[in-house]
C-alpha cells in the first residue's frame, strides 16, 4: 500500500517521511577445533553454551554450522578429533532456544557452593578445599549432603516429583574443583565406568620450578613399559619458590605424574608428609571436565576458575 500524502491546515503538501531500516549486524562466527569425538549437536551446544539440545539441532538444520568448511545439516553426524567447526556466536544462536530451557546458572543463596552447570540430567558444583565430598557416616557434614538436601527441597518447592541424587566423582577433603552429581542411577554407572576416558584439566600448586611446557608419561604398574597415555602441561605462573602448573589430568591421575614432578625436583603443595603446605590444603584443583554419554547422545563441558589462594602464593 502506498504511503498517503498528508496536507496540513494551510494546504501545504507534506511529503511522507520514509523510515530507514536499520542495518542488521553481521553475526559473529566462532571457530574451534574438536577435542573429542562426539555428535555435531553436542559439540555445538557445549561450545556455544546453548541451554538445550533442541537449540543446537535447529541451528545445524538451518545451515548455520560448518565442519571442515562444509555446511553440515545433520545434527547427529560424528565429528572427529581435530576437525574445525564454525557456527554463529551464542548471542545469535540463543534466538533459536526452546522455551523449556534449563534453569539459569547462578550461586544459590541457601547453597554454600557455586553452581557451575545444571540441566535435567547433570548438576555440577565447585567443592571448596576443607569439605568432605561424601561419607557413609550420616553424622559427617559433607558437600554432597548439602547439595542433595538443596536439590530435593527445590523439587518439593517447585511442585516436582522428588528425584534421587547420586554423586559421581570423589574429591579429597583438602583438594578443590568440579564435583558432579546426577539424578539417575543408570547415568551415574555409565559415567563412572567411562571416567578414566574423559578429558580433565587441573591446576597444581608446586614448590619448585618447572619448564614452560612439556608432558608427563604415565607408568601404570611397576615393571611395565610406559603406557601411551600422556599428560601435557603448561606453566601458568611462577614466583619465589612456587609454580602454578596447568596439566591435562584429573585428580585420579595425580599419582601417575608425581614421578615426573620429582624428576624436576618439584612437589605438590600439601600432598604428602614432606611437602610444603603454605595454604593448609592440597595444591590440587580440578578446573575442567569434558564428559560424554552415548545413551543420552550428550556432551558436557564444565569449567571453573583458578583458586585465588594459588595466585597469592606465587606473587
Amino acid at each position: 500500500m502506498d504511503n498517503p500524502v498528508q496536507i496540513d491546515l494551510k494546504g501545504c503538501i507534506l511529503r511522507p517521511q520514509m523510515a530507514q531500516r536499520p542495518s542488521r549486524p553481521k553475526p559473529v562466527i566462532r571457530r574451534w577445533v574438536a577435542e573429542i569425538e562426539a555428535p555435531l549437536h553436542a559439540q555445538v551446544r557445549s561450545e556455544l553454551g546453548l541451554a538445550s539440545t533442541t537449540a543446537a539441532r535447529n541451528l545445524i538444520k538451518g545451515g548455520g554450522v560448518r565442519v571442515s568448511d562444509e555446511v553440515v545439516k545433520i545434527p547427529s553426524e560424528m565429528v572427529r578429533v581435530g576437525q574445525e567447526i564454525s557456527a554463529p556466536e551464542s548471542k545469535e544462536a540463543r534466538k533459536l532456544e526452546s522455551a523449556d530451557a534449563p534453569k539459569s546458572i547462578r550461586p544459590a543463596d541457601d547453597l554454600p557452593f557455586e553452581i557451575l552447570y545444571e540441566d535435567d540430567d547433570l548438576f555440577c558444583y565447585m567443592k571448596p578445599a576443607g569439605w568432605v565430598a561424601a561419607s557413609p557416616n550420616p553424622r559427617v557434614d559433607t558437600s554432597f549432603t548439602r547439595v542433595k538436601e538443596f536439590l530435593i527441597a527445590r523439587d518439593l518447592e517447585q511442585g516436582n516429583v522428588e528425584r534421587p541424587v547420586h554423586f559421581v566423582n570423589m574429591l579429597d577433603k583438602d583438594s578443590s574443583g568440579i564435583a558432579v552429581v546426577v539424578r539417575d542411577i543408570a547415568l551415574r554407572r555409565r559415567l563412572q565406568e567411562k571416567w578414566g576416558e574423559f578429558r580433565f584439566e587441573s591446576y597444581l600448586l608446586l614448590r619448585g620450578e618447572m619448564p614452560e611446557d612439556g608432558e608427563f608419561s604415565a607408568r601404570r604398574k611397576p615393571g611395565e613399559k610406559y603406557s601411551a597415555k600422556k599428560f601435557p602441561f603448561r606453566k601458568m605462573r611462577s614466583g619465589g619458590r612456587f609454580t602454578i602448573l596447568r596439566v591435562q589430568a584429573g585428580l585420579q591421575d595425580i599419582p601417575e605424574i608425581l614421578p615426573g614432578l620429582r624428576h624436576h625436583n618439584c612437589m605438590v603443595c600439601g600432598l604428602g608428609q614432606d611437602a610444603p603446605d603454605p595454604l593448609g590444603r592440597q595444591g590440587v584443583h580440578l578446573f575442567r571436565a569434558v564428559l560424554t554419554d552415548q545413551t543420552l547422545d550428550a556432551m558436557w563441558e564444565v569449567k571453573t576458575r583458578m583458586p585465588k589462594e594459588f595466585l597469592r602464593v606465587v606473587k
